[in-house]
Order: structure tokens, then C-alpha cells, then sequence
């Protein structure tokens, strides 16, 4: 199936049967961590009178899964994570399918740092008015479904670089890095903060995509994306995302 949408006076035309999944999923085993923070944990429900499992002789299966959002495969987030906001991701409105951009960098060494600031991203436009943009950063290879990130300094946005993809009109951040922050910076989150914030207040329509995968066959270029996002009544959830290639 065909579907068109326009944005800025121009159409753009996605397959529903064509797209990639840049989600990484949350697994009983060998999951992507960061920050120590405890694996998922699997159990099934059991009492005197119930048992929810099959292979216990239960008549159905009823789990429990126990996660930290933030650490455990994709995930989505809110102004809340960082600011005291009055809103949730239950309360974000996100739209269906909206224009995203996908680009890939090389972040800039910077002593022990590697950086994305506003030099790294120099080449960044948005003249298409697209809301999402997907982060892919070098190297990028498989390892990224199952690194664990503590301790290893990755990856992060400075505040002028995250100004920058403001900017330039984007509301949607997406990228394969366990935060946009600096995995030790003594608390601050500049650069959340800094994307979370709109006229000195949280901004409600403004997320934040951690732990995505986004493979080496996906080009560089425009996309319909998708966001597949639960309701639940926290600052970040686990999430999953569908790129379109654009016609």
C-alpha cells in the first residue's frame, strides 16, 4: 500500500511494505546496557491457585518483564527525564508518520571526548522541514545491539550542537548513542536540558530516541518515520521505530 503526505507544499510518497526497523529489542539475554544498570529480568506469575506458565502445567502464560528503560534496548523519552515537567510520555502526541532525515557522522576526537557539535554537523540542513532526524554515528557495526557502554566514555551532543538541530526545526531526535549527554558529566545534561527546553519551560512536543540500530544498507536521505510509542505514565518507555524510504 501507497501512502502520500505533504510537507511544505511538497509530496512524498512511502510503501508500507518497504521499510527498515532501527529498533534494538529487549531480550532474555545479551541485551545493550549503559550506566550499570541491572539486565531485564523474565518471571512468570505463580500462586497456590494460578500458575502462569505452560511449561509449569499453567494454562496459559502470564509474565512479568522488569526493565529500566533508559538501559534496555530502544527507548523513547520526555522532557521529564531531566525537568520537572507536568506532562508524561503518556501525555505525548506523536504523529503517525511524520518527515525525518537520516545522516551519519564521524564525531570529533576531543582529548579523551569524541564529540558532535556544531563543526560535526556543519553539513546538517533541513530545507525539507522534516521533525525527525536519525543520528547514525561511525563506526557502526552490529556490536551496537549488545555493547555495554559503562565506563566507556561514548559518544555525545554538545550544547551547540544540539542548539544547532533545534534550530534547523527538528523535534524528534534519534540516535544510536545511550544519551545525548556526556556518560560523565556531574550531573548537568546540558544537552538535554538544552533540547528539552523551549522558552524556559519543557516542551511538550519534543522526544528524545536512545539505542537505535541503524544498519550500514539504510542510505543517507529522507524518510517517513514512524514511532511506535506506549502509553505509560513515566519519563521514558520502550520503543520502537519504522523508516520509509521516501519517493
Amino acid at each position: 500500500m501507497k501512502i502520500s503526505f505533504e510537507v511544505s507544499g511538497v509530496n512524498y510518497t512511502v510503501q508500507t511494505e518497504k521499510f527498515f526497523d532501527i529498533s534494538i529489542g529487549i531480550k532474555k539475554q545479551n541485551n545493550v546496557n549503559c550506566y550499570h544498570l541491572d539486565e531485564p529480568s523474565f518471571s512468570y506469575f505463580e500462586n497456590e491457585y494460578f500458575v502462569g506458565s505452560l511449561k509449569k502445567g499453567g494454562s496459559v502464560n502470564c509474565e512479568k518483564v522488569s526493565f529500566y528503560a533508559h538501559a534496555s534496548g530502544t527507548h523513547t523519552e520526555c522532557a521529564l527525564h531531566v525537568l520537572d515537567a507536568n506532562f508524561t510520555m503518556l501525555d505525548l502526541q506523536v504523529p503517525i508518520l511524520q518527515l525525518g532525515k537520516v545522516i551519519t557522522i564521524q564525531p570529533k576526537k576531543n582529548g579523551e571526548d569524541q564529540l558532535i557539535d556544531e563543526e560535526v554537523l556543519a553539513q546538517l540542513t533541513n530545507t525539507e522541514q522534516a521533525t525527525a532526524l536519525v543520528v547514525r554515528t561511525l563506526p557502526n557495526q552490529n556490536f551496537k545491539k549488545h555493547f555495554k557502554y559503562a565506563g566507556t566514555n561514548p559518544p555525545f551532543f554538545t550544547v551547540n550542537g544540539i542548539r544547532k538541530i533545534k534550530d534547523l526545526g527538528f523535534k524528534h531526535l534519534l540516535t544510536d548513542l545511550p544519551s545525548i549527554d556526556k556518560e560523565q558529566d556531574g550531573g548537568l545534561l546540558a544537552a538535554h536540558k538544552q533540547w528539552f527546553t523551549t522558552n524556559h519551560a519543557p516542551d511538550i512536543e519534543r522526544t528524545i530516541t536512545e539505542f537505535i540500530y541503524t544498519d550500514n544498507a539504510i542510505v543517507d536521505g529522507l524518510f517517513g518515520v514512524a514511532m511506535r510509542i506506549p502509553k505509560i505514565e513515566t519519563d521514558a518507555v520502550p520503543s520502537s521505530v519504522l523508516i520509509y524510504p521516501c519517493q
